[in-house]
């Protein structure tokens, strides 16, 4: 779920949508971190991403 927090606000809704067309449309700037590489969501929020099968 936590990887699906597109504009990291801590939900899931449309805004994540919006968020992820922008960046791969218009070039609004990078996605949150992790986003270049594998690694852990540095906001603290109520999303969990326990398991991701591409990163080691």
């Amino acid at each position: 779920m936590d990887s699906g927090d597109a504009n990291d606000d801590g939900k899931i809704d449309v805004a994540d949508a919006i968020k992820i067309l922008g960046h791969l449309f218009t070039n609004t700037g990078p996605l949150p971190d992790p986003f270049a590489a594998c690694g852990s969501d540095p906001t603290d929020d109520a999303l969990a991403c326990e398991v991701f099968a591409p990163c080691p």
